[in-house]
Parts: C-alpha cells; structure tokens; sequence
C-alpha cells in the first residue's frame, strides 16, 4: 500500500510541475508568416496537382489520398488567384507530395 501511494505522489508531483511548461500562453494567437500570391507560387501549385492526378490515375490504381490532395491543391490556388492572403506554412503542406500508410 505504501508503495503505490509513492507512485501516485510521485505522479501527482510530476504532472503538478510539468503542466505549465506544456500549457502555452493564453489569449495570444498563432500568427502565421503570410505569402502574396506570385504566378511562381502559383505555377509550382498547379504542377504538383497536375502531378498528384496522374498518380491517381496511372501509378495508384485511383487512390482517393491522391485525388484529395489535387482537390486541395486546387482550392488553395482559386484562394490565391483571388487575392487572398494564404499562410505559407499552407503552401509548403501542400507542395508534400502525398504520404500513404
């Protein structure tokens, strides 16, 4: 009984001391480096969408991952042909190609 009662407060312990550490600040908001949209940006976008439809159709049988991310792809490029402001941490996802598990 004593020996299980150390663990639980050494547990207790612990979780007590590393909580803040894992919590972050709060009430602040992640700010994102944002990209203007450039015909390169756009043009490196629309050849790995190109890219990930022909391995939907040719090289994975018609793998639905590679489908979606063409999809995505796609609307990431009408959201910057429009004008909108789009993270960069969203443009370099989408330029990874396609990861199946």
């Amino acid at each position: 009984m004593k020996k299980l009662s150390t663990i639980l407060a050494a547990g207790t312990l612990a979780l007590t001391i590393s909580t803040p550490v894992l919590a972050g600040p709060v009430g602040m908001q992640a700010s994102y480096a944002t990209t203007q949209p450039d015909a390169e940006t756009i043009a490196e976008l629309q050849h790995a969408s190109k890219v990930a439809q022909r391995e939907a159709r040719d090289g994975n049988k018609d793998n639905a991952a590679f489908t979606l991310k063409s999809y995505q792809i796609d609307q990431l490029v009408a959201r910057m042909q429009s004008g909108q402001q789009v993270s960069q941490n969203r443009v370099d996802n989408a330029l990874q190609p396609v990861v199946l598990w």
